[in-house]
């Protein structure tokens, strides 16, 4: 049975924002002299908890979306898969990630090292190229997680996804494409992939721009026709 993830996450962020808060007054019940770090350790706390405050705001959100969808609220299809249709599954979505993810990384290695050159010879100081090598590894590191989190949490979630209006909800990975700017821009089969999925495309605003999610949710056996008039009803609503 699917359970609301987003919900477990808000509870979470209000354990750690309330330990972060009562940490903002521990210097004091300690008499811990603020120049000595008193005051460093309140300004950590405080900024914590601002941003648990952030992430608390976001996920609710995310988690009343989730728990009307679980209730039922503008479903359009559920599927359960056997184990083996699964993993083949949770197989080809790590696939598709790496590689969207490489493609991703590569052109974001392009663009810097044509701008840290131009930089270079214009400022001409080395340093640029340095920064530009630090920022390259900051983007590596996730580029390399991502789709290796994503696998582990598949492969440790229920084989079956629930396909609504606002968004899917695939094992334990809910993807949304309502609220906060988000926005559905394409869904299509891919015939590929072994079993076929149908690819949900997506993109939220984030600090650097709109970013491009691919939600995927694989075609149980015997459901191919079901498949094609959900891609046709999606396609039809952007219109």
């Amino acid at each position: 049975m699917i359970t609301n993830t987003q919900r477990r996450i808000v509870n979470q962020w209000y354990v750690i924002t309330l330990v972060f808060l009562i940490g903002i007054f521990i210097p004091s019940w300690y008499g811990m002299d603020g120049m000595e770090g008193g005051f460093g350790i309140s300004f950590l706390a405080g900024f914590m908890v601002m941003v648990g405050l952030i992430v608390i705001i976001i996920y609710n959100s995310r988690a009343k979306q989730m728990g009307k969808i679980l209730k039922g609220e503008g479903k359009i299809a559920e599927w359960r898969y056997t184990p083996d249709e699964w993993i083949r599954f949770v197989a080809a979505d790590f696939e598709d990630e790496k590689k969207t993810k490489k493609n991703l990384f590569i052109m974001v290695v392009v663009i810097s090292v044509i701008v840290g050159v131009l930089m270079t010879v214009v400022i001409q100081n080395a340093l640029i190229l340095f920064i530009i090598a630090g920022i390259l590894v900051i983007v590596a590191i996730p580029a390399f997680l991502v789709p290796r989190f994503r696998y582990r949490k598949l492969q440790h979630s229920e084989a079956e996804a629930l396909i609504a209006e606002n968004g899917v909800i695939v094992g334990k990975m809910f993807h949304l494409w309502v609220k906060l700017g988000a926005r559905l821009d394409q869904v299509s089969i891919n015939s590929e992939d072994d079993p076929n999925i149908i690819e949900f495309s997506y993109s939220m605003p984030t600090r650097t721009g709109m970013q491009e999610e691919v939600a995927r949710v694989p075609i149980p056996a015997g459901k191919m026709s079901e498949a094609l008039w959900i891609v046709e009803h999606f396609n039809s609503c952007k219109l």
